[in-house]
């Protein structure tokens, strides 16, 4: 199956980029995606966020209090703003999120339940400490009758899957890139 990029999720990444600058990275992080979606505000993600009882105010705000720096990135610098590691991770994930479910194009809910998922985030525990994690938007999603796709794992296989990323995502040397030397967020 063949997957794109909705007009949607599109629009979620161009605000992200916003995001990285606004709060002072030249590199898009997976918090940067969260505070992007956040921003769209009109989608089913901000939707299930709001059922399961997160302040979205609230939720902006911690994820800006983690992020900021000093200084914005000024407009005149926007072509350096990349894409960091942890936002493809993201990325790579709401795609597989999309795949799991038979959709063509991967969406702000996809995007929303990869966020949760993903390790090296601000806003991922703060949801999860607040009963709106992957298990609980997962719960509220197949009562609305979100179904896996028959050739996707159970969830006991799905459980294993993510536990051994999570080990290797730990073996995995993160080498500079190359913009100053720095690593991405």
């Amino acid at each position: 199956m063949q997957i794109r990029i909705s007009e949607e999720l599109n629009t979620i990444l161009l605000y992200a980029r916003d995001e990285a600058m606004r709060t002072g990275s030249y590199a898009i992080g997976a918090d940067h995606l969260m505070l992007g979606l956040l921003r769209h505000g009109e989608n089913a993600a901000c939707l299930l966020l709001q059922e399961l009882g997160v302040d979205l105010v609230a939720f902006k705000r911690y994820v800006d209090s983690c992020l900021f720096r000093d200084r914005s990135v000024p407009f005149s610098a926007g072509d350096r703003i990349g894409v960091g590691r942890s936002a493809q991770n993201v990325i790579n994930m709401a795609a597989f999120e999309a795949l799991k479910v038979d959709s063509s194009e991967v969406q702000a809910l996809h995007l929303l339940l990869a966020l949760s998922r993903a390790s090296d985030t601000a806003g991922a525990p703060w949801l999860a400490e607040r009963g709106a994690g992957t298990r609980e938007m997962m719960a509220r999603l197949e009562a609305r009758g979100w179904r896996r796709s028959a050739a996707m794992p159970s969830p006991a296989e799905e459980e294993v899957r993510e536990t051994m990323e999570s080990q290797l995502r730990s073996l995995v040397l993160i080498t500079p890139s190359a913009q100053g030397g720095k690593i991405p967020s």
